[in-house]
């Protein structure tokens, strides 16, 4: 499992191409369900959006899964050995599996996988943290492998929660510009039938895969970033989920005779705006905090957000165990904002521009379109900034570009949000190893002392121990304030009264098993 980012929430009706089979015919069980942006890729090592993730959470299976409880299960790996000293471990592999081919899944698959991932010239931007200190893997059969690190480290077998490619496809050849980047080979419930890019992704059972049957036929992802069709549709029963607005929850629970219904439950994950820290405005702390203070949280939780939000405090959420109360959130608080900014040599012109040594204090923040909650959002932190002093213009721009730039670390500001896994190590977001664009640390955040506890941190296996130290990484990521830290979101969600055997988790309705491959759909009207 991987962190991934994706829209807080994205806001003309659309109306969609048919969806059934022929008319004339028994209409076959189609899915229909949303895409927020473009998929950039599908190959399942180097994605990191939402629009990926859901998509291949129905093309492949993991080595080891989390189920709705958020504890590993088998995947494809029906055995998995730890040695005593906690740096071997031993996976053997389901017996027979297969590709969508029908060629077996190996531990030759494995084994390329992992030293793909490993590989330096390997974008994995989301994993590859995860395999600090590898030092080799081992065919041992066909169905084992062995994986060796030079040094154990706390909560290790969470990497292991790792798709596989096929070591024939991409043995050898350059894996950004693999053909199978853009069509995967399922060992999955389905298989990827076509993708008519910009607007749709269709998958169908996969005949070779040797698990429960979906009942659904097809499912068919459409791309559809504004936020009121895709509503339209759901509402039309043309789509039949979808992530929703407060507004529209609302609207959805006032009207009993709705095609769909509200879903709300705690996500792990969190909003938040991002500072290249190495750009010159941003480097002091004081900056940065002053940027969090000026901003009314509390009323855009209220507001915006309809009470399901509240402020963060920093990366780790409620719901993870590391999780500090004692660390209160920045509070808003204008005039102690506007004293650190005279601090840090920003100061008000006559024309009430803040400004240091000539420059004014201005920048740019990229917004990806389809999130309506952003949008707005980012207008009233534009208003707040410009009543300081602060000239903040926003640059919109689609899905797939926007995260393409904050991959690379190629941007000034940017609002984001992650939706994070099990797994607390902060390292893979905040260590100075991790800059973009070799890892996640796209704020190319540093602090030595941050460091070195993030280095603690993945050697203590005493929970109590860790805790403390967490503690103290906490208070130092409070301090420094490398983003701002926004909200801690509730999920809100849209599915249609037809969808069955819908189920929940912290990772979401999709990223743990089995996931979206149960569902159903009930009886109803299946638009044609």
């Amino acid at each position: 499992m991987i962190s991934r980012r994706f829209l807080a929430t994205a806001a003309a009706a659309l109306l969609f191409a048919g969806c059934g089979g022929p008319k004339g015919k028994h209409p076959e069980s189609v899915v229909q369900r949303r895409l927020e942006g473009e998929p950039r890729t599908l190959n399942p090592i180097l994605a990191t959006t939402d629009p990926e993730n859901v998509v291949l959470a129905l093309v492949v299976r993991n080595l080891l899964e989390y189920d709705e409880n958020l504890k590993l299960v088998p995947g494809l790996a029906e055995r998995f050995e730890v040695s005593p000293d906690l740096r071997t471990f031993t996976l053997t592999l389901r017996d027979g599996l297969r590709w969508e081919d029908g060629s077996p899944v190996t531990s030759e698959d494995v084994a390329a996988t992992i030293r793909l991932l490993v590989d330096p010239k390997t974008p994995a931007l989301s994993r590859k943290s995860y395999w600090d200190g590898f030092e080799r893997v081992e065919v041992l059969d066909r169905r084992t492998a062995r994986v060796v690190f030079r040094e154990a480290y706390a909560e290790r077998d969470l990497a292991f929660v790792l798709p596989i490619l096929p070591a024939a496809d991409f043995v050898g050849r350059d894996v950004n510009t693999n053909p199978r980047n853009r069509n995967p080979l399922a060992n999955g419930p389905y298989r990827l039938a076509r993708w008519d890019a910009g607007r749709t992704l269709e998958l169908v059972l996969n005949t070779q895969y040797d698990g429960p049957r979906p009942e659904p036929e097809r499912v068919v992802f459409r791309v559809v970033p504004e936020n009121a069709s895709a509503y339209q549709a759901l509402l039309s029963g043309e789509l039949h989920e979808m992530r929703v607005s407060y507004e529209q929850k609302t609207r959805l629970d006032a009207d009993a005779g709705a095609a769909a219904r509200s879903l709300v439950f705690d996500d792990l994950g969190y909003t938040y705006v991002a500072w290249r820290n190495d750009f010159p405005i941003f480097s002091s702390p004081k900056v940065r905090r002053a940027l969090t203070m000026l901003i009314d949280r509390e009323t855009i939780a209220r507001t915006l957000y309809g009470g399901l939000a509240t402020p963060a405090s920093g990366p780790i959420p409620p719901g993870l165990w590391p999780y500090d109360p004692s660390i209160a959130p920045w509070p808003f608080d204008p005039k102690q904002a506007e004293g650190l900014l005279d601090e840090a040599g920003f100061r008000r012109g006559t024309d009430g521009i803040r400004r240091r040594d000539g420059k004014p204090f201005a920048f740019t923040l990229l917004l990806g379109t389809g999130s309506e909650l952003q949008r707005q959002i980012v207008e009233v932190i534009q208003q707040s900034f410009r009543k300081a002093g602060i000239e903040m213009t926003v640059r919109p721009m689609e899905w797939a570009a926007f995260t393409a730039k904050v991959d690379e670390g190629d941007y000034e500001a940017a609002i984001l949000a992650y939706s994070l896994d099990p797994n607390p190590d902060l390292a893979v977001y905040w260590h100075s190893s991790q800059k973009a664009p070799k890892g996640w640390n796209s704020a190319g955040y540093s602090n030595p002392a941050a460091d070195a506890l993030m280095d603690r941190l993945r050697t203590t296996f005493d929970r109590g121990e860790a805790r403390k130290l967490y503690g103290q990484l906490l208070r130092i990521l409070h301090e420094d304030e490398p983003v701002t830290f926004l909200h801690y979101t509730k999920a809100r969600w849209g599915i249609s009264k037809r969808l069955e055997n819908v189920r929940t988790s912290p990772l979401g309705l999709f990223l743990f098993w089995p996931g979206a491959s149960a569902w159903r759909l009930g009886p109803g009207h299946a638009p044609l």
